[in-house]
């Protein structure tokens, strides 16, 4: 497979939407036009994994994360990561983190961040990341934005989130 990671271009947004990537690829296209203001603005890296002219994949880094204990010591957030079923176990999230790595790496950030969810469909994102040396940032879980607290019930969704972050 020729695989070519690049910023994303206005051009690009009508393939990244058209494509059905299966569970987890977005399509709303407010918010790929959203993600290009971000990225216009210096807000978000927004990467396109290509093959033979196909997104096949994306990732973006917000340089300043909505989760507090990110945003408080400089560390970007890697957000929406995601890959095409067909493209899926093929090192195509691998060669996208590693390309964010290297981004916030050369603004010389001293780390970086992610979060990810509890369940099942999670589960090789969960071994990908940890392979990859990211590890829990040591405070918890978050539900919705707020951190879960113990001895109150949280439903096991997406929004369940267990945040990890890694020394680049």
């Amino acid at each position: 497979m020729t695989l070519r990671i690049d910023d994303l271009a206005p051009a690009d947004v009508e393939a990244v939407v058209s494509v059905d990537g299966g569970n987890g690829w977005n399509s709303d296209r407010i918010l790929w036009d959203r993600y290009l203001a971000e990225q216009a603005h210096g807000l978000r890296t927004v990467l396109i994994a290509w093959s033979h002219d196909h997104p096949i994949g994306y990732g973006t880094l917000a340089w300043a994360s909505d989760y507090a204990p990110f945003r408080l010591r400089d560390m970007p957030e890697i957000n929406n990561l995601c890959v095409a079923r067909s493209h899926r176990q093929s090192g195509v999230a691998t060669t996208l983190i590693r390309t964010l790595e290297n981004k916030a790496r050369s603004s010389g950030k001293a780390g970086i961040g992610i979060g990810v969810g509890l369940y099942a469909d999670y589960g090789n994102a969960q071994r990908l990341y940890a392979r990859l040396g990211f590890r829990p940032d040591g405070e918890g879980v978050t539900y919705r934005g707020r951190r879960a607290e113990p001895g109150k019930q949280v439903c096991l969704d997406d929004d369940l989130i267990l945040w990890l972050s890694k020394d680049l």
